[in-house]
């Protein structure tokens, strides 16, 4: 569960809108190199830990959740369907908790390929590279640090909405494999 203060969640909610309805009418083949602001919203993986509450409830977090936030840049020749954009953003997931910030937080690097239809619809096919990637329990338990990840990530979309899967493993100090992967919610915004 992702845990974002109102003033935040407002803050986003506003860029994401503003974003989209910038990109509602523009034309999707057009080309040209611009910036891209990105937010994805990923889910699944394996469990990294189990927190439970005093009220009796408990909460997953796993290796591939999160929410990540990005910027980057696009390029489309003109004439061409075929795009590539690059971001560098910041993923991160915590807990419910109030007492703490249990969490798990990592920088995100992809490079995306995308083949765009008149239609408005597009495929992408790229690579997606986590570093600085750690389990921070605050207090609680032992932080755990991994190793830098890189894997594959395919998206399909229409307009500045898309569903998204990246296959990545975690290896922690141990030697211990976390599967990674996820599927995901992705809002772009090119400008």
């Amino acid at each position: 569960m992702l845990r974002i203060s109102p003033a935040r969640s407002a803050v986003v909610c506003s860029l994401l809108m503003l974003g989209c309805a910038a990109n509602a009418h523009a034309d999707p083949l057009s080309s040209g190199l611009g910036f891209v602001f990105e937010a994805d919203l990923e889910y699944g993986g394996d469990d990294l830990a189990t927190i439970s509450f005093i009220d009796g409830s408990s909460q997953d977090i796993m290796a591939g959740q999160g929410l990540t936030l990005a910027l980057g840049g696009h390029y489309r020749a003109v004439g061409s369907p075929l795009s590539l954009r690059g971001t560098v953003g910041y993923k991160y997931v915590t807990t419910k908790a109030t007492n703490a910030d249990i969490s798990v937080g990592r920088t995100v690097i992809e490079v995306v390929g995308n083949y765009l239809w008149p239609t408005d619809w597009w495929v992408g096919a790229g690579v997606t590279h986590h570093s600085s990637i750690k389990f921070d329990a605050d207090g609680f338990g032992s932080d755990v640090s991994f190793d830098d990840a890189t894997g594959p990530t395919v998206e399909v979309g229409w307009r500045w909405i898309a569903l998204s899967y990246t296959q990545l493993e975690y290896q922690d100090r141990f030697g211990n494999d976390w599967d990674a992967s996820s599927v995901g919610l992705t809002l772009t915004s090119k400008f």
